[in-house]
C-alpha cells in the first residue's frame, strides 16, 4: 500500500518541483570514479626518514581530471603476513581521506627512530585501496634499515664462479645516491696475484650522484692441468654513512683443463664450454658486453660437439635467455616486479599447474643478469589466473611453448622427428614434495588423434631433497591407456646439467644427461597402438613445457596425503613446505637460497635433415631469433 501511495504522490512533486526550481538549485551531477596510482619518494630507508606516497589521479586522456569527491584511501603495512605498521613505523594511518577537486594527495608516514640493530632490515609491503576505485602500483615494497649499505658483488654473476682466463666485473652498490665520491679499497693476497692478468684496481669510486660503481679484473688461462682456485678480493671503506655490508668476496675459478667426470655427470662431455652463450650475428656484440665472451651460431652451423657433429646434427635454433635485448622481443619488463620474462613463452596457467599455487610468471619467474631463466614458488599468496581462478597461499611460475602451428613467439621451435633439445638446468632450495619438470607432449590444442609425452627430465623429491633425475617416454591412443619406458639416475640436481632428447627417426627416440644416453626407445618394442613418435601421429610436433610440480602425491611418495572429491592435497601435519613455508614476504626472501627454484640456462635444438626447409615441411612457426 505504501509503494502505490508513493508511485501516485512522485509525479505530482517532480510537477511541482518543476515549476517552483531556483535558477541556482541545479543538481550537481554524482560523483565519479577516477584512476589512481600510488607513487613513493624512495624504496629504501633508515631510521627518522619519511616515506611520503603520493596518490594522484591517473586518466591518460584527460590529464587535468581532478576527484569530483572526498574518497577514503585505507592503509596496511605488511611483512609477510605479520603487521608492520608498528614495527617500521612512527606512526601509520589505517585511513586517510583524498579532497574533493585535487589531483594528488601525498600521505606522510614517518619510519621509526630507533630499535633497529646494525644491519638488520625490514621489508615492508604498504598497500593503500579505496573502494570501488582502479589503483594501479598500490602495494610499494619499501626496505627499512639503520644505515644505507654498500653491497660489493660480481656483476651478472649471483654465483661468483668464473672460468679460468675470464674478465670479471667488481659492482659497488646503494640503495641511494651517494652526497660525494665515496671510495671503496681492493686488496688481492699477495699470493694470489699471479692468478691475474690484470689485476682489480686498488680503488673503486662511485661517483657523487650515483648508485653504483665498477672495475674490471682478468685472470690467467693456465694451459695445464691444475685445480679449482678459490679467489679472495677484500674490501675497506672510510664512509661512515655507507658502510660495507660485506668486506670479503670469494669466487671460485674453475680449470678449465680439469679432468672430466664421469659422461653422465659431467656436462663438459656436450660442450667445452657450456655456460658460453650462443648468440646471432645481430645479438654478438650485445652478448659479449653482457656477459665478457659468446660463440656466433647460425642455422644449419655442425654442433660444437666433433661427436654430435659427426652424427649428423646442425644447428637449428635456440633459447639463450639473454637478458638484454628489446622489450618484447627476447623479453617482456612490463611489471611492477622488475622482472624480465620471457618473450618467447607461454603462460601454462592450467587447472592442475595451479590447483596448490598461482601461476604468476611475471612475479615468480626472472631472467636474470647473468642470462638464466629463475622459476620459483614462494608461499605468498596469489590470486590464480583464469581458467583457475581464486586465492592460492602459494605464488608459482610455469611456461610452455611450441606445438600449435601457429607464428606466434612462443611458437619459434619445432620439436619433431629429426630433432635433438638440450636444456641446461639446476634445480635448487628445499624440493620436498615438488617434482620439477621439463617435458613435452601432444599439441593438445590441435584434437591429436594419439597421446605422446616425453619427460624429458622430472625430478620427484619424497620426504628430503632427492636427486633422481626420472627420464620416461609415454605414449598410446590417450592420456590414461599409454604405455611408458623410463629411466632413473641419482646425480647432482643442484649442478648444472645438459638434458637432452634425440628424435632420431620415426623409429627410434632417445633421452639423456651429459655425455651419456639414459634411455632408447624403439619402435619394435611398443606396438602399433602404443607407438605414437611420428609427425603423422604429431602433425604440429610436441608442446615443450616446464612446470615446477608441487605438490603430488607421487612426489611425496603418495604418504601424508589425503583424496578429496578426486583432487589429491597433501596433509598440513607432513609440514612438506616446512624448508621454505617461514619465508612468506616476497621482497624480503624471494633470493633466499631456501626458496625451491628451477634454473634454465638455455635450450638449443639440433636437426638430422638436409635443410631447415625439409624438416619443417612447410610447418608454420615464428622466425624471430631469441639468440
Amino acid at each position: 500500500m505504501i509503494k502505490k501511495i508513493l508511485y501516485r504522490f512522485l509525479p505530482v512533486c517532480l510537477l511541482v518541483a518543476g515549476f517552483s526550481g531556483c535558477k541556482d538549485d541545479t543538481m550537481e551531477p554524482l560523483p565519479e570514479t577516477v584512476p589512481l596510482i600510488v607513487e613513493a619518494n624512495a624504496k629504501s630507508f633508515v631510521m627518522g626518514e619519511k616515506l611520503i606516497l603520493t596518490v594522484k589521479v591517473n586518466d591518460t586522456k584527460n590529464p587535468d581530471r581532478v576527484s569530483n569527491e572526498d574518497f577514503d584511501i585505507y592503509l596496511t603495512a605488511k611483512d609477510g603476513e605479520k603487521d608492520a605498521s608498528k614495527t617500521a613505523f612512527k606512526s601509520f594511518p589505517s585511513m586517510v581521506t583524498f579532497p574533493k577537486g585535487e589531483k594528488s594527495f601525498d600521505i606522510e608516514l614517518p619510519i621509526i627512530e630507533r630499535g633497529l640493530e646494525a644491519k638488520q632490515k625490514l621489508y615492508v609491503n604498504v598497500t593503500s585501496f579505496v573502494r570501488g576505485y582502479a589503483m594501479k602500483e598500490a602495494t610499494q615494497s619499501i626496505v627499512v634499515s639503520d644505515l644505507h649499505y654498500t653491497i660489493v658483488s660480481l656483476k651478472n654473476n649471483s654465483d661468483r664462479v668464473i672460468n679460468e682466463g675470464d674478465e670479471f666485473t667488481i659492482q659497488a652498490e646503494v640503495p641511494v645516491p651517494v652526497m660525494d665520491d665515496m671510495d671503496i679499497n681492493i686488496t688481492v693476497p699477495d699470493e694470489q696475484k699471479d692468478f691475474y692478468v690484470t689485476l682489480p684496481p686498488a680503488t673503486l669510486t662511485i661517483k657523487a650522484g650515483e648508485k653504483t660503481g665498477e672495475v674490471k679484473a682478468k685472470t690467467k688461462h693456465n694451459t695445464e692441468p691444475t685445480q679449482t682456485e678459490t679467489l679472495i678480493l677484500n674490501f675497506t671503506t672510510l664512509s661512515g654513512i655507507h658502510p660495507l655490508d660485506n668486506g670479503k668476496l670469494e669466487i671460485t675459478m674453475n680449470d678449465l683443463e680439469a679432468k672430466k667426470g664421469s659422461e653422465i655427470d659431467d656436462e663438459r662431455w656436450v660442450y667445452d664450454q657450456p655456460g658460453i652463450a650462443f648468440a646471432s650475428s645481430a645479438k654478438l656484440t650485445a652478448a659479449i658486453a653482457q656477459y665478457g665472451q659468446a660463440k656466433e651460431i647460425k642455422e644449419m652451423d655442425p654442433h660444437p660437439n666433433a661427436e654430435l657433429a659427426k652424427a649428423g646434427w646442425k644447428f637449428y635454433n635456440a633459447w639463450e635467455f639473454h637478458s638484454f635485448g628489446n622489450s618484447g622481443d627476447m623479453w617482456t619488463n612490463n611489471n611492477s616486479f622488475g622482472n624480465k620474462i620471457p618473450g618467447f613463452l607461454a603462460p601454462q596457467n592450467t587447472v592442475i599447474v595451479q590447483t596448490h599455487a598461482a601461476c604468476i610468471n611475471e612475479q615468480f619467474s626472472n631472467i636474470t643478469e647473468q642470462g638464466y631463466l629463475q622459476m620459483k614458488q614462494m608461499k605468498v599468496k596469489s590470486e590464480a589466473t583464469a581458467p583457475a581462478k581464486g586465492t592460492r597461499d602459494y605464488g608459482s611460475s610455469a611456461y610452455y611453448a611450441c606445438g600449435t602451428g601457429s607464428t606466434w613467439k612462443s611458437n619459434s621451435q619445432l620439436i619433431s622427428v629429426g630433432c635433438r633439445m638440450e636444456v641446461r638446468a639446476r634445480l635448487r632450495g628445499q624440493r620436498n614434495g615438488f617434482n620439477m619438470g621439463i617435458w613435452l607432449m601432444s599439441d593438445n590444442s590441435a584434437s591429436q588423434p594419439t597421446y605422446s609425452e616425453i619427460d624429458i627430465l622430472e625430478n620427484p623429491v619424497g620426504p628430503a631433497t632427492g636427486n633422481r633425475a626420472h627420464q620416461t617416454f609415454h605414449g598410446g591412443p590417450t592420456a590414461t591407456n599409454k604405455n611408458s619406458k623410463t629411466a632413473n639416475n641419482t646425480i647432482e640436481m643442484g649442478n648444472w646439467n645438459i638434458y637432452w632428447l634425440e628424435w632420431r627417426s620415426d623409429t627410434e627416440v632417445a633421452l639423456g644427461i651429459n655425455g651419456e644416453e639414459t634411455v632408447c626407445l624403439k619402435k619394435s618394442e611398443w606396438t602399433e597402438e602404443e607407438w605414437t613418435f611420428t609427425n603423422e601421429k604429431n602433425l604440429k610436433g610436441l608442446k615443450f613445457i616446464l612446470t615446477m610440480g608441487a605438490p603430488s602425491p607421487w612426489a611425496l611418495g603418495k604418504e601424508n596425503g589425503t583424496e578429496t572429491g578426486g583432487v589429491w592435497s597433501p596433509n598440513p601435519e607432513s609440514h612438506w613446505d616446512a624448508g621454505f613455508a617461514a619465508f612468506d614476504n616476497y621482497d624480503r626472501d624471494k633470493d633466499n637460497d631456501a626458496i625451491p627454484r628451477m634454473e634454465i640456462d638455455w635450450v638449443r635444438t639440433y636437426i638430422n635433415k638436409s635443410s631447415v626447409e625439409e624438416y619443417e615441411n612447410k610447418r608454420n612457426r615464428n622466425k624471430t631469433k631469441f639468440y
